[in-house]
């Protein structure tokens, strides 16, 4: 038979276990999914490069229609395939072009610089770095 004050104990824990979970849920954003129908081309220039909190690298790009949020790949899949971004560079991005938040974000499926063309999606938009880094 529980005595009162270890069922208390119980009740607590149980709370903070339900808080800690809930909270955990609320401030995961769900994976950003490739719309193929929302494929747009655009060029612009490197504003900033940033790495997320998964490691994700994006590319702040500023273009004659503003400034646009393009996510990359993996920065381990970058640095193995030897790809590296720099503010300034001039590039063209092919991707699907989406609104989070009311924030509009590309994730790019071909990055091309001075002619290189970098696929980091393929024409599904499936990642190529699925299954292939670890």
């Amino acid at each position: 038979m529980f005595r009162p004050a270890s069922f208390k104990l119980v009740l607590a824990v149980a709370a903070i276990v339900l808080l800690a979970f809930t909270w955990a849920s609320a401030t995961t954003t769900p994976p950003l999914k490739y719309e193929k129908s929302s494929e747009v081309k655009i060029k612009g220039v490197v504003a900033d490069v940033k790495t997320d909190e998964s490691s994700t690298v994006h590319l702040t790009l500023t273009s004659d229609k503003g400034s646009l949020d393009v996510v990359v790949a993996p920065q381990k899949f970058l640095s193995e395939m030897e790809i590296t971004f720099a503010k300034g560079d001039s590039i063209e991005i092919l991707g699907s072009q989406l609104t989070v938040e009311g924030n509009a974000v590309m994730l790019a499926r071909e990055v091309t610089r001075k002619g290189d063309v970098m696929v980091m999606r393929d024409e599904k938009g499936k990642p190529v770095w699925v299954g292939w880094i670890k």
